[in-house]
């Protein structure tokens, strides 16, 4: 699931705005001074006080021409799309500000577009609505809204490192198809509880979905051409020892921090000379000594001595001989 392009996402803004006008001033009386308020407040200077905005537009061609930028719905929209593409470190973002500020209320206006084209003056055969009932969730605005909560999951993700295993849910199929830049049914092909599928499925109650495993993900989606949130930052390593508790912990550090900045484990094993299997074992814990530290520490990009240290504190002091 890509984010589609500004001026579709922006085309997609104004048929919004204009359904959720129609529905609100469809409440009111004929001639109501609050449903011309509300229609500036709505559709800026796109609106035309002197009608109502169910006969303001014949064609979607007219829609479009309006400027609602002035609009909050826009500020909104513009500030999930700016996100999406930001290139600040991944573990510098401020996910809690922009939750409130943008990613909430992205979502609540997005519940309450009406569905349909009812009440307006576009008819009932206009293609762009069947178009967006046929793509639902991946049509431009939602996928907008799900590709920027999917990257503010990400960064909260690598900004709890690590996440307590109780509270840990994994990533929903939603997230990683829009970190992949794939469409969400094809990714769920990806997820599931055998060894037979690149992402393990989480366990846990199936009625609230599937979730895919973290790192089977993070390693995954290191390999997807359209997978760039953006960098961790070469100071992350470091903050993140500091809070590594387990030789668990140890291992996933490394693993996640290649895997973001986009080094697949392949590419860890060509780096490394060590074999892919040791390389998927590292990442998941399984560390016998510190013989390979430097060299796994700088195919991922860490500073070897850091790392070779890190994993030597927690192997203990039989693994410095």
């Amino acid at each position: 699931m890509q984010t589609a392009e500004w001026d579709e996402i922006e085309q997609d803004l104004k048929l919004g705005v204009f359904l959720m006008t129609v529905a609100a001033q469809a409440l009111l009386p004929d001639g109501e001074e609050a449903g011309s308020r509300f229609g500036a407040a709505a559709l800026g200077k796109g609106y035309d006080p002197k009608q109502s905005a169910a006969y303001q537009v014949d064609e979607l061609e007219h829609l479009f021409e309006m400027d609602v930028s002035g609009t909050r719905f826009w500020k909104v929209t513009r500030a999930c799309f700016d996100f999406v593409h930001d290139r600040t470190p991944l573990d510098r973002l401020n996910t809690d500000d922009f939750q409130d500020e943008a990613l909430n209320w992205m979502n609540y206006f997005l519940a309450a577009i009406p569905r349909d084209e009812y009440a307006t003056s576009l008819g009932v055969y206009s293609g762009r609505f069947i178009e967006r009932r046929d793509r639902g969730e991946e049509q431009a605005l939602p996928g907008l809204h799900l590709s920027a909560a999917a990257k503010a999951n990400l960064a909260d993700y690598l900004q709890r490192f690590p996440v307590s295993p109780d509270i840990d849910i994994g990533f929903a199929p939603f997230e990683i198809a829009a970190l992949a830049g794939m469409n969400i049914s094809s990714v769920r092909n990806f997820v599931g509880p055998g060894g037979n599928k690149p992402i393990r499925s989480m366990p846990g109650d199936k009625r609230f979905g599937v979730y895919g495993d973290p790192l089977d993900t993070l390693e995954w989606l290191a390999g997807r051409r359209n997978f760039d949130p953006g960098p961790l930052s070469a100071e992350w390593p470091a903050w993140a020892a500091d809070r590594a508790n387990t030789i668990e912990h140890v291992g996933a550090l490394l693993g996640i921090y290649a895997w973001t900045n986009r080094v697949t484990s392949e590419a860890l094993a060509d780096r490394s000379g060590l074999p892919l299997s040791m390389v998927r074992e590292w990442t998941r814990g399984t560390i016998g000594s510190i013989e390979d530290a430097a060299a796994m520490a700088e195919a991922a990009g860490i500073d070897p001595d850091l790392y070779t240290d890190l994993v030597a504190r927690h192997l203990g002091t039989a693994a410095r001989i």
